[in-house]
C-alpha cells in the first residue's frame, strides 16, 4: 500500500516511493529507495524534502504501538551533532586538489604498468588497483570538484591510461549520486579502469588512426572487449559488477552496440552507467581523428541520445552530477569575458560560480581575476553564460587556470 507522510514520520527501512518534489530541486536522483538510517533521513532534511510516500510492501509501515512511537520519537532526539560527525570530512578544493594530483600519477602509473604487462602477455593484477580506487572515492567524498576536472585534462600521448583513471573518477561520483553503497562503486571503478586492456592486444597504429576505418579494421578494434576479458579472467578474479562494465561499456540501448548487441535493460546498470562515462571522456577529450568537445556540448550531445544510445534516466543523472559547465569549463559570458567555472550551484546548473580571467575584445588577461556568482542578481555587471569555450582556441593554459 502508497501512503504518504511527512519527513517527521519518516523512519529507517521504509521504502521511498516519491519525493514529492521535482527533479530538479534536489540532488537525489534514485527515484525509489530504501532508507538506510538517521543520516539518510538526515541528508534528506537538508534536502528541502518534507513529504513522501512510501511502500509500505516493499518496506515497513508506521508503528502501530504507543511504545513503538516513544521509541522513533528518542530516536529523533539524538543531537545533530552525533549525526553530522558520521558524515565524511570535506575539506578545500586547494588542499584536495593538491591531494588528487598525486593520486591521479600514482593511477596512471599503476594502470599504465598493467596495460605494458598485457601487451607483454605477463599476469595482469588487477587487484594492485584496489587500493588506488579506495583513495579515489575518498577524494571524491571529500571534495568532489577536484578529482574529477583534474582527470579529464589528458595529454595526447598518454590517453589510453589517462582515459581508464578519468572514467573510474567520473563513474564514482555518478555512483555516489546515485546512491550506491561504496563496495559497489568500488567494483564500478574498478572496471572502468581495465576495461580498455584489452587495446594492448591490437596494433597502436590501427589505435590511433586518424582516417576512417574499414570494416575489417572495425571488426578488429571491437575485438578489444572480449580480448581484454580473456586477459583479466587468466589473471584476476572480478566481480561481476566489473565484468558487466568491461563487457558491456560499448553496448547500446537500442541495440546497436557491440559486442553482443544487447539492448535496453538486457544491459546491466553498470554497463549502462559506464557507456556513458565512457562516452563523455572519449568526446571531452583531443582524439588523433579529432578534437575535444566542450563538456556542456558533450552533455547535450548525450541528453539528445537519451532513449536510443543511453539509458535516458541515467543521462539525466549525470547531466546533474558533472553540471551543465562542469568545474573547470572556459565559458564565455554576455560581457566578452572569459571564465572558469569555479563551483556548481546544484539547485540551478546554469549559474555557477565563476573566475572572471580575460577580455576577449582586449586579448588580455584581467590585472585581477574576479570572482562572480552567476546566481546573485546584484553585483554582477559580467552577465550570463553565452557558451562554453575551449582552451586551446583562446591559447589558455588549462591546467593553469584550474580551480584551485
Amino acid at each position: 500500500m502508497i501512503r504518504q507522510i511527512s519527513i517527521d514520520q519518516l523512519l529507517p527501512g521504509m521504502y521511498v516511493v516519491d519525493l514529492h518534489k521535482r527533479w530538479l530541486d534536489h540532488s537525489i536522483w534514485q527515484p525509489r529507495f530504501k532508507v538506510r538510517d538517521e543520516a539518510h533521513i538526515w541528508m534528506l532534511r537538508e534536502e528541502g524534502i518534507s513529504q513522501l510516500s512510501v511502500d509500505t510492501v516493499k518496506g515497513i509501515d508506521l508503528p502501530p504501538s504507543p511504545m513503538a512511537t516513544l521509541n522513533r520519537i528518542d530516536r529523533r532526539l539524538q543531537s545533530m551533532a552525533e549525526i553530522k560527525a558520521a558524515i565524511p570530512r570535506t575539506v578545500s578544493l586547494g588542499e584536495e586538489r593538491r591531494r588528487a594530483t598525486r593520486l591521479l600519477t600514482e593511477a596512471g602509473t599503476t594502470v599504465n604498468w598493467l596495460m605494458l604487462s598485457a601487451k607483454a602477455g605477463q599476469n595482469v593484477d588487477a587487484a594492485q588497483l584496489e587500493p588506488i580506487v579506495s583513495k579515489m572515492i575518498e577524494s571524491v567524498i571529500r571534495n568532489p570538484d577536484a578529482l574529477v576536472p583534474l582527470a579529464r585534462l589528458k595529454r595526447m600521448d598518454a590517453y589510453a591510461t589517462e582515459h581508464a583513471v578519468a572514467t573510474a573518477g567520473l563513474i564514482i561520483a555518478f555512483g555516489r549520486q546515485q546512491g550506491m553503497p561504496a563496495a559497489e562503486i568500488e567494483k564500478l571503478a574498478l572496471g572502468t579502469m581495465v576495461k580498455d586492456i584489452g587495446h594492448a592486444a591490437l596494433d597502436a597504429r590501427l589505435v590511433a588512426k586518424r582516417g576512417v576505418l574499414s570494416k575489417d579494421e572495425y571488426s578488429i578494434v571491437q575485438s578489444h572487449v572480449e580480448e581484454g576479458l580473456a586477459v583479466l579472467e587468466a589473471t584476476s578474479k572480478l566481480s561481476e559488477t566489473s565484468v558487466a562494465v568491461v563487457l558491456e561499456h560499448h553496448e547500446r540501448y537500442n541495440g546497436c552496440g557491440y559486442p553482443y548487441r544487447m539492448a535496453g535493460d538486457e544491459i546491466s546498470m553498470a554497463g549502462r552507467m559506464a557507456a556513458i562515462v565512457d562516452t563523455y571522456d572519449a568526446m571531452t577529450s583531443d582524439r588523433p581523428y579529432r578534437a575535444a568537445m566542450s563538456p556542456s556540448h558533450t552533455l547535450r550531445q548525450l541528453f539528445e541520445e537519451g532513449g536510443t544510445q543511453y539509458d535516458p534516466d541515467l543521462v539525466a543523472a549525470f547531466v546533474k552530477t558533472v553540471g551543465i559547465y562542469p568545474v573547470g569549463t572556459l565559458v564565455l559570458l554576455e560581457s566578452g569575458h572569459l571564465a572558469v567555472v569555479e563551483q556548481m550551484h546544484p539547485e540551478n546548473m546554469l549559474t555557477p560560480l565563476v573566475r572572471v580571467i580575460y577580455h576577449t575584445g582586449r586579448r588580455q588577461y584581467l590585472t585581477v581575476p574576479a570572482e562572480i556568482d552567476l546566481g546573485r542578481k546584484i553585483g554582477n555587471h559580467y552577465g550570463q553564460i553565452v557558451r562554453a569555450e575551449n582552451y586551446e582556441t583562446w591559447g589558455i593554459s588549462p591546467l593553469r587556470w584550474q580551480p584551485a
